[in-house]
């Protein structure tokens, strides 16, 4: 569930046509909560028990394969912009080569190496090291990641010309992304061991149910903290390590993933949301560059033009609409036909019935 609305906020975020407070809202956790959410996993599914090299190929199947088969789509897409619509130029297309090849990520991308990094890294110190270090230790090389980022900024406007030049501080930003996300990784994490413990102690008294207001409640107001933390930050960037007050926005992110969590926690599971939460990936690699997007905006403006009444979220609706009904299709292809494009040996066949 909590999957499925971030992926819908990743892909509202990226549309030009919202307010500039929505964009700052969205970019103040959504991102942050596929990292935590794969910390909570880990938790769940207690990984750091299990062989290390064991989990680092199950990851690699799970996030890289894909990278690699969306990349080379990515650029198969590139190949037709640049010699028959024309719509890139020789160095965006020389570019993206080099960032797809360097795992730097072309577009939405850079998610999947740094998810990758992120987890083998926090599952390797939470093999080597106690708690009482991995935890401090995290947030330590996050803090020494984001202060080299700044130097490096420097560097990178003084070279923008230079290919050589961005594409070798490029490399150096994978490597970043991985150590911030690997923070909240490890949130996700550890939150999920202290509420598992709560939760433990408090067992005989409180049950479920019981507590499902209350803890619709407790995520409510933690958004409202979250869209606070928000507002006085501004509209941050994960992909290009642009976090403003970093503090503040560490605040921001937890108060905005586990509000999204816990209200998901105490509501309904909703079919719909859940699909595409478990097709997060495949959402997030085909919307924008499989025009899908582009094709949600085209449409909204034809229904614009035609209804000169419609309001603003009219337009955002058909969007929206548009975008999750062809992710949709996508997502049927994928995992009917193309599973090795998500690292699965199978073919999943129709579903039939019994007559």
């Amino acid at each position: 569930m909590a999957k499925g609305i971030g992926i819908f906020f990743v892909a509202l975020g990226h549309m030009e046509d919202i307010a500039t407070g929505t964009r700052v809202w969205i970019s103040s956790f959504h991102m942050p909560l596929f990292f935590i959410i794969s910390g909570i996993l880990m938790a769940v599914k207690d990984e750091t028990s299990r062989d290390f090299k064991e989990s680092v190929k199950k990851r690699f199947r799970g996030v890289i394969i894909p990278y690699l088969w969306f990349s080379l789509s990515y650029f198969i897409i590139d190949i037709g912009n640049l010699n028959i619509v024309h719509n890139i130029d020789l160095r965006t297309f020389i570019v993206d080569t080099i960032d797809s090849v360097t795992f730097y990520g072309m577009s939405v991308l850079w998610f999947l190496p740094a998810l990758f990094l992120a987890s083998v890294g926090f599952l390797y110190l939470k093999k080597k090291f106690p708690d009482k270090y991995v935890l401090p230790g995290i947030f330590f090389i996050a803090a020494i990641a984001y202060f080299i980022k700044i130097q490096f900024a420097k560097l990178y406007a003084a070279h923008e010309d230079s290919i050589i030049i961005t594409s070798l501080i490029n490399i150096v930003y994978i490597f970043l992304r991985a150590a911030i996300a690997q923070s909240f990784v490890g949130i996700g994490y550890y939150t999920k061991i202290i509420f598992d413990r709560m939760a433990a102690s408090r067992a005989k008294i409180t049950s479920f149910e019981s507590s499902r207001g209350g803890t619709l409640a407790v995520g409510i107001m933690m958004l409202a903290v979250n869209m606070a933390l928000a507002t006085q930050n501004g509209c941050a960037d994960l992909r290009n390590i642009i976090l403003n007050n970093v503090v503040v926005y560490y605040l921001g992110a937890f108060f905005g993933c586990f509000g999204i969590i816990l209200i998901c926690k105490a509501v309904p599971a909703v079919k719909l949301i859940t699909y595409f939460g478990r097709n997060s990936i495949i959402v997030m690699a085909c919307h924008i560059n499989y025009y899908i997007l582009y094709a949600g905006i085209k449409l909204a403006w034809l229904v614009d033009s035609v209804n000169k009444r419609a309001k603003h979220y009219v337009f955002v609706a058909v969007v929206m609409i548009t975008v999750f009904a062809l992710s949709a299709v996508v997502i049927e292809v994928i995992n009917r036909y193309f599973p090795f494009v998500l690292g699965k040996n199978y073919i999943r066949k129709p579903e039939t019935k019994n007559v």
